[in-house]
């Protein structure tokens, strides 16, 4: 992936709701006055609204074909985050490992106004029209790989505390990466790690997360999917969702099994107590939700009264579509 780190910086340094000077700019970037006036008229050629000049100082301002992008840099003002925008990508997973590899700090993001290629577990397509909330962020957890496994049920849980609170909707989680509204998806959470041996921890985890907010959605997901507009709740500014979200889960990502964190999964579970058919390899079999254990697993009860602990695998509700 092609970048220009100048670009990048100074990019965020214009992101605060506020006049920089040149000079400014020039000196927390230790560029030319000279250097920061030609990377100014190369990103007003881009289509950035960026008013004012060297003297009198520089604003980027949140208006026409780069105004999602900018408020995302707002949104992140002053943290010194690396936020990485497409118009229109593959897939963000497959950037931000692209970023990963070639060292990105912790905390980088890749958001996406739609995707070509979203992806889900088991290499299924997620649908990412215009109009939905797409990204990815970098963890560099200082973790043992026993728990890199419940991150995904822990940034379920910070997924549904941030929608709930801002669209006013009851968030329920389908174990163990599928957020649901009045039984039907409208999240999904896809978590790639990347394991350093001889550390015991991982090298870092892709945390890809697709929101439903508004838009059509394929024919074919119809009574399957949904979007937070079709359930009759908020639609919230798109960047303050994702700052908001990214938040939460960065700040569960610390503890993926805490205690608070494993009992919010249980009670925002739609599978508990239900009939469900889980699906392994080439192996599908009937079976009961029965709890979520204090490693974040699913115990499941076969027909013939057996207990099972999965770490993984696809389970739905027995009569309804998967997803």
């Amino acid at each position: 992936m092609k970048n220009n780190p100048n670009r990048e910086k100074i990019l965020r340094a214009l992101a605060q709701e506020e006049v920089v000077s040149g000079a400014e700019i020039s000196s927390s970037l230790g560029v030319t006055r000279t250097a920061v006036w030609k990377q100014i008229t190369t990103l007003r050629a881009d289509g950035y609204v960026i008013p004012g000049d060297p003297r009198s100082g520089y604003r980027l301002m949140a208006e026409g074909e780069r105004a999602y992008e900018v408020s995302l840099l707002r949104a992140f003002a002053g943290e010194g985050r690396r936020v990485v925008f497409f118009p229109e990508t593959g897939s963000t997973n497959t950037d931000l490992k692209e970023l990963a590899a070639a060292g990105a700090p912790t905390g980088t993001l890749c958001v996406a106004e739609k995707q070509t290629e979203g992806r889900g577990r088991r290499g299924r397509s997620f649908a990412s029209p215009a109009g939905g909330v797409y990204f990815s962020l970098l963890l560099r957890p200082k973790l043992p790989l026993s728990e890199v496994s419940a991150l995904t049920g822990a940034v379920a849980v910070a997924c549904a505390r941030a929608l709930e609170a801002e669209t006013g909707l009851e968030v329920g989680i389908k174990w163990v990466n599928d957020l649901y509204l009045n039984r039907k998806k409208f999240v999904g959470i896809l978590c790639e790690a990347t394991a350093d041996l001889e550390s015991g921890t991982p090298e870092y985890v892709a945390v890809g997360v697709g929101i439903d907010l508004s838009g059509e959605l394929p024919e074919e997901l119809d009574g399957i999917a949904t979007t937070v507009e079709r359930e009759g709740g908020r639609i919230p500014d798109r960047a303050t969702l994702i700052a908001k979200t990214v938040r939460a889960i960065e700040a569960a990502a610390k503890e993926p099994l805490s205690p608070e964190i494993l009992s919010e999964s249980r009670r925002r579970s739609v599978l508990l107590g239900k009939r469900v058919t889980v699906t392994r390899g080439d192996e599908s079999f009937r079976a009961t939700a029965k709890e979520i254990n204090d490693r974040g697993e699913l115990v499941i009860e076969r027909e013939n009264g057996d207990r099972e602990t999965l770490f993984s695998g696809e389970v739905s509700v027995h009569g309804e579509a998967g997803s």
